[in-house]
């Protein structure tokens, strides 16, 4: 699975998934608390979740843009005269 992956590639793989298991925690939380005792006013919890999956899905498109970018560059033929 990682051996032909970059360091950073890795890297950005295992901060995905600790950041997604992180998320799926905190939601699972705020369910149980508004389950539990709806009077409960969780609304700061659930704006802070949704500006943290907002911020990362920004960064993976941000990254996915990039690699496509790279890759659109390197499919270009050179002209004849080159």
């Amino acid at each position: 699975m990682f051996r032909n992956r970059s360091v950073v590639e890795i890297m950005v793989l295992t901060f995905t998934v600790i950041v997604a298991f992180s998320l799926l925690a905190l939601g699972a939380t705020i369910a149980l608390v508004e389950i539990r005792n709806p009077a409960t006013d969780t609304s700061a919890a659930v704006q802070s979740l949704t500006s943290i999956l907002s911020g990362i899905v920004g960064a993976l498109l941000g990254l996915l843009a990039g690699r496509a970018e790279g890759l659109a560059a390197l499919s270009v033929r050179p002209e004849e005269g080159e």
